[in-house]
């Protein structure tokens, strides 16, 4: 099977099915059901739509700066590209790590998956690594946002990760706007968009 070129993986052609035999792990998330504050009897595969719809948006009004970034290959393709492309398999372990209702280590689980569904695309190893980084490391703020050494916490993981830092601020921020704790719990959802804006405008 010839691998597919990231440029052609498209929501449009993810919304028509066209991957349904090449990554049959992404539609499986149709069918896992997330019932939370953060997820109101929705599906992780619309969720997944949601985030990458949002995080095209974000994409479009951030800084210059950012955006300078975002549009530095890593080898063929773009981090911009390969971010949105993490932001599709985001959840992708979601399946795998339901237990009563939780999702514990979902992003450890799908960073493994990855490696196994990666080898699909055009990628190169470098390139598949940087997605695979994003994937494992994208829940570190949801996590860690409500701890008292918050702000110290996401700075030592800014030293050790330059390499993907803002683009796990990105995602965290698209993660959140494509869910529902705005409409659940209004107050947690301004606090973490606060916390992950702050990071965001120190870049």
């Amino acid at each position: 099977m010839e691998n597919i070129k990231l440029s052609e993986f498209t929501i449009e052609k993810i919304k028509n099915r066209e991957f349904e035999k090449s990554i049959p792990e992404l539609y499986e998330l149709e069918k896992v059901i997330q019932n939370n504050p953060w997820h109101d009897n929705d599906s992780v595969f619309n969720h997944t739509l949601s985030v990458v719809s949002e995080l095209n948006t974000l994409i479009e009004i951030t800084s210059d700066k950012i955006k300078q970034r975002l549009n530095i290959k890593i080898e063929n393709y773009s981090i911009k590209e390969l971010l949105i492309l993490a932001a599709i398999f985001h959840d992708i372990g979601k399946k795998e790590a339901l237990k009563e209702a939780l999702y514990l280590d979902h992003e450890k689980i799908g960073a493994e998956k990855l490696r196994n569904i990666l080898p699909r695309f055009d990628l190169t190893e470098k390139e598949k690594e940087f997605v695979i980084k994003i994937v494992a490391n994208h829940d570190f703020i949801h996590a860690n946002s409500r701890l008292k050494d918050a702000d110290a916490k996401w700075l030592e993981f800014k030293k050790q990760n330059p390499d993907i830092f803002i683009e796990v601020a990105l995602l965290a921020k698209a993660d959140l706007l494509g869910g529902q704790l705005k409409n659940s719990i209004p107050d947690e959802f301004e606090f973490r968009i606060g916390f992950i804006d702050k990071i965001i405008e120190s870049y």
